[in-house]
């Protein structure tokens, strides 16, 4: 192949990582060249969080995590038409975290709404921070990405290598210089406060429609920010198969028109605006595919005041213990004990709990633990019967939601139990040993809600015309 055609390809690898993974891609192979490498804007946030890594150097294996930030911002060019707020926020948030084998990664969008602690933090002004508790989008507009940075490693756990900030205008930029992207609503949206006006079905959005797409919350879905995320990964999949399928790399004109509107509206830090060290890097992401790169919401609950949500901790930190140890995520389904893939997730499974083995507190013990894997306990109490067996009984209609439970509890037997109605009956008896996880395959298209907590994570593969 070519070297021309092949640095091309390593340009579409690396812009395959999101919406905001094509700045990315922009702002990095470009520097090959003088003229693009000066575009890019470099933000040293050291001082907020410490020393970042100056250079990738050879990188050829190992672990790199990005966060991609989208400022809501409404100075600079292009961006004064949306209204006046003082500040600016993280309109966006992406940690994007490529594995070491460089042939996979995840996007985790942070929802801009939840309510999470901010860490004392210096503002870029010198200005100093304290400790709060606030929705997430406050840290940007606190200190910036120093301080946005800061949040994420004590929210995750996680270390934050690079990062790279978009505004609205670099947005639209970057979309007007690919020609436009596709998108695909089930239902027409009309809406004035965004401009937004769009048919059901495909249509090809450029920058402004695009931007509007991305941030509309009225008049579409539910009006909430877990659903514009939704969106967004919808967006970014469309992002990603348009670079993938267009002409785009075997047209170096268009290319450079695509990387020198971008880089000129990103900001990074130093070590994205070396060119050498960059492309060493995205030589190693040559091959990587849409479905290749996992997209999931960071695991939610209600917060119960109708605009916010907080982390469901559990399943959060279950994420971020994969992605810091470099596991795949989700964690491959649970296996049943008939060999047969699990069709009912937990969380859609409700329980009455027995304690037949005369041990006391058992029963709440156990109530506990299932709660904590996923599923709803409706009551506990003492029973008679045999204190061997551990036994789940069921409806006919509800065998499958009886094999999930079964899973959890692997010494247990299942018994049709005419009688009972959508809940099981789960007697405990001396087999009992403990409560185990249960990881189930949601189906397709199944939505990020408090009960799924985005269990069902899609790739940049999917379909644009599910959400």
């Amino acid at each position: 192949m070519p070297r021309r055609h092949r640095l091309l390809r390593v340009v579409a690898g690396l812009a395959s990582v999101g919406a905001l993974g094509l700045t990315i891609a922009a702002g990095s192979v470009s520097l090959a060249t003088t003229q693009l490498e000066a575009n890019v804007t470099t933000i040293d946030v050291s001082g907020q969080v410490g020393p970042r890594p100056v250079s990738y150097g050879d990188l050829t294996e190992g672990p790199v995590t990005f966060l991609l930030m989208g400022s809501d911002s409404r100075t600079g060019e292009g961006n004064t038409s949306y209204g006046y707020f003082e500040g600016a926020r993280s309109d966006t948030t992406m940690l994007l975290h490529v594995y070491p084998d460089r042939q996979s990664a995840i996007v985790v969008s942070i929802p801009r709404d939840m309510v999470t602690q901010l860490p004392a933090c210096v503002g870029p002004d010198g200005t100093q921070y304290g400790q709060t508790r606030e929705r997430f989008n406050s840290a940007f507009d606190r200190g910036g990405p120093g301080c946005t940075i800061k949040t994420v490693e004590a929210m995750t756990g996680v270390h934050i290598d690079h990062f790279v900030v978009l505004d609205f205008n670099g947005f639209k930029r970057t979309i007007n210089a690919l020609g436009g992207v596709e998108v695909c609503l089930n239902q027409p949206v009309v809406d004035k406060r965004s401009g937004l006006d769009l048919p059901a079905g495909r249509t090809r959005v450029t920058g402004q429609e695009a931007l509007a797409f991305v941030r509309v919350r009225h008049n579409i879905g539910d009006g909430s920010d877990i659903s514009r995320i939704n969106r967004q990964q919808l967006f970014t999949s469309s992002l990603i198969q348009e670079i993938t399928s267009s002409q785009l790399l075997t047209d170096p004109m268009r290319l450079w028109s695509v990387l020198d509107q971008t880089t000129k509206s990103i900001g990074t830090d130093a070590a994205l605006a070396d060119s050498q060290a960059v492309l060493s890097f995205a030589a190693n992401m040559a091959h990587i595919r849409p479905d290749d790169i996992t997209f999931v919401t960071v695991p939610w609950l209600e917060s119960g005041d109708g605009a916010t949500v907080v982390a469901d901790q559990p399943r959060a930190d279950q994420l971020w213990k994969a992605i810091g140890a470099n596991e795949p995520w989700p964690p491959p389904p649970t296996t049943a004990r008939d060999g047969a893939a699990l069709t009912v997730v937990p969380g859609d499974v409700t329980v009455h709990v027995h304690n037949a083995t005369g041990i006391d507190g058992l029963g709440a013990r156990t109530a506990e633990q299932l709660r904590a894997t996923g599923f709803r306990t409706r009551g506990v109490d003492t029973a008679g019967g045999s204190p061997e067996l551990t036994v789940i009984r069921h409806a006919p209609d509800q065998a499958e939601a009886a094999r999930t439970l079964q899973a959890a509890i692997p010494n247990s037997v299942l018994l049709v139990d005419d009688t009972l109605g959508a809940d099981l009956d789960l007697t405990l008896g001396s087999t009992l040993r403990t409560v185990e996880e249960v990881r189930v395959t949601p189906p397709a298209g199944t939505p990020a809600t408090p009960e799924t907590g985005n269990a069902n994570p899609a790739t940049a593969a999917q379909d644009i015309c599910t959400g």
